[in-house]
């Protein structure tokens, strides 16, 4: 009877173990694929923000375009008050005042009118000056001469 009972024992065993070790474990579960609206929101969220920040930088592009163009019609408004005081102070024959109100338009950006009258307005101050000169040296030649009395 050992044979029998130790042919019995293993046999049980051995179901034991079959039974036990062949538990069937379940796969993990497979992702499942985001669903239409699930893969547009994060979409549409990026979207608005990417919206916001091109609104943003197109709204400080328009703010610094309009800084520089009051700058520019600013600095044009100072050149033209600039010419203006030296063609008054042509008018009054007062030309080394007009002169150097024409020279702090050295560095200054003119429009091609503006640069076409303060080349006018030197070029008759360089003659007006030269003729003065001329003649302050005959006077003076003439009074040194003993010229007419």
């Amino acid at each position: 009877m050992t044979i029998k009972s130790t042919l019995t024992t293993l046999t049980l065993c051995a179901v034991v173990t079959a039974l036990s070790g062949c538990k069937k474990e379940e796969p993990p579960p497979a992702p499942q694929a985001p669903t239409a609206s699930e893969s547009a929101a994060p979409a549409a969220a990026a979207m608005g923000a990417v919206t916001s920040a091109v609104k943003e930088v197109t709204s400080q592009a328009a703010t610094q375009v309009q800084a520089t163009q009051s700058q520019a019609q600013a600095a044009e408004s100072q050149a033209q008050t600039l010419i203006d005081k030296a063609k008054t102070l042509v008018a009054d024959k007062k030309y080394s005042d007009a002169l150097g109100s024409l020279n702090q338009l050295a560095g200054a950006k003119l429009t091609s009118e503006q640069q076409s009258l303060v080349d006018s307005l030197k070029a008759q101050i360089q003659a007006a000056l030269a003729k003065t000169t001329t003649s302050d040296a005959t006077s003076a030649l003439g009074g040194a001469l003993g010229g007419k009395k």
